[in-house]
């Protein structure tokens, strides 16, 4: 969780990629370097050709609620497909609404966060539109707001989601029970009205200024009811926006001092305002700050050879408390701080320390077992060193740096 990790991984950006196996409700409709998973919700049928999707690719489901074939736009962790067996990593989801808009602008922020370790590693859903009003507005529009027809009609999108696409995403792939809904305009005022309908659907609610005047402030108005009979909601909400007239200013001001007086235990609200944005440039920035918000704390402070183990293990245990599911410590970082003590700083007993607690947590791991024989070269005890680069030979044979450490040794 150091940005000099991440200079061992710029090169390692996500491009084509897609989830090794099988999957249910998904069909691939854009060639990549692995197939997605192909089958279907309901009736199997094939998606039109699409154009090539940045760093990611293009699935579609076929949905009841819908009453058509609905495509998405998926970007993986980097390394989801080389990973494989029963230790493989899972992620937290983040859902993005007005996925044919946002998939690259988010997507990108995304990548450029969590290779600084920044927010952990997410797996990201792209939702595209048809329909916008139908599908992003809860109740019809009053005569104030205009003539649109078709709006009132998200029931159908909001069952979609619960109902269909999230358990596909859940089966399909290696996915955490934290689920991210993140939506701009339209789309934020329906996170919000998501929220208040189905409140354990998502764990987090990013909504970058939010259509609240919809229905004059219908949503707002009703907010109160928000926290009735709950005493304990583990929940991120976060509202960001630009400047806002004196009515909209004076609405969000009272919900802000309805949360500090009913909001439940576990419920965190945080709000940004950005005048120097207007309602198109804000989601960007909006949606950058939120994201670290909801992670701050992610990165340790510190670095992990001199901290030791115990101080490690307490902060993903922090981790793990505060977002609701278990934060596994990862074993690329793990053996990358251990060898970054041991290089950079001449601290061969931290490092070990460091090394063992990878291998009680990754048994198999080679590089685990090559970083205890450079540590123990480093001491000078050289069976130790030999014991431990054959170690991780019979695990992998083709490690090279082993096999070069070893026979520099003199043990093969």
């Amino acid at each position: 969780m150091y940005g000099y990790t991440a200079c061992l991984l710029a090169g390692a950006l996500l491009v084509g990629s897609s989830p090794q196996g099988e999957g249910v409700g998904l069909q691939a409709t854009q060639p990549t370097a692995l197939a997605a998973p192909t089958a279907s919700l309901a009736s199997p049928q094939e998606a039109p050709p699409s154009s090539a999707v940045p760093f990611g690719h293009r699935i579609a489901i076929a949905s009841q609620h819908l009453g058509e074939t609905r495509d998405l736009l998926i970007r993986l962790p980097r390394g989801y497909a080389d990973e494989g067996g029963p230790n493989s990593a899972r992620y937290p989801v983040l859902y993005v609404l007005d996925g044919g808009d946002y998939f690259e602008p988010f997507g990108g922020v995304v990548q450029y966060l969590t290779m600084y370790d920044m927010v952990p590693e997410l797996i990201v859903v792209a939702i595209p539109h048809g329909d916008r009003m139908k599908e992003l507005t809860f109740s019809p529009s009053n005569e104030e707001n205009g003539d649109w027809p078709t709006s009132g009609g998200a029931e159908s999108f909001q069952r979609f989601l619960e109902e269909e696409l999230i358990p596909v995403i859940d089966e399909s792939y290696r996915t955490y029970p934290f689920r991210i809904l993140v939506g701009h305009s339209l789309a934020g005022l329906f996170a919000l009205e998501s929220l208040a309908r189905s409140p354990d659907l998502f764990q987090a609610t990013i909504a970058l200024d939010p259509s609240l005047y919809w229905n004059q402030f219908e949503w707002l108005k009703n907010a109160a009811t928000l926290f009735d009979g709950v005493s304990n909601w583990r929940h991120f909400l976060f509202i960001s926006g630009e400047r806002k007239d004196e009515e909209e200013t004076r609405r969000l001001a009272e919900f802000q001092s309805l949360v500090e007086a009913r909001a439940p235990e576990g419920f965190e609200y945080h709000y940004a305002c950005y005048p120097e944005e207007n309602h198109a440039s804000v989601g960007l920035p909006g949606f950058y700050q939120d994201l670290k918000q909801l992670f701050a704390g992610w990165q340790t402070e510190g670095e992990w050879w001199s901290l030791g183990p115990d101080k490690v293990r307490a902060h993903f245990r922090g981790l793990s408390d505060r977002y609701g599911f278990s934060v596994p410590i990862p074993e690329d970082l793990l053996v990358g701080h251990a060898l970054h003590g041991l290089h950079r700083h001449e601290a061969p007993d931290e490092a070990i320390l460091l090394l063992e607690l990878c291998l009680s947590l990754y048994p198999e791991s080679a590089d685990a077992y090559e970083g205890l024989g450079e540590a123990y070269e480093r001491k000078g005890d050289r069976d130790q060193a030999e014991k431990h680069y054959l170690k991780a030979l019979e695990i992998d044979p083709g490690h090279e740096l082993a096999k070069e450490r070893l026979e520099a040794l003199g043990g093969m």
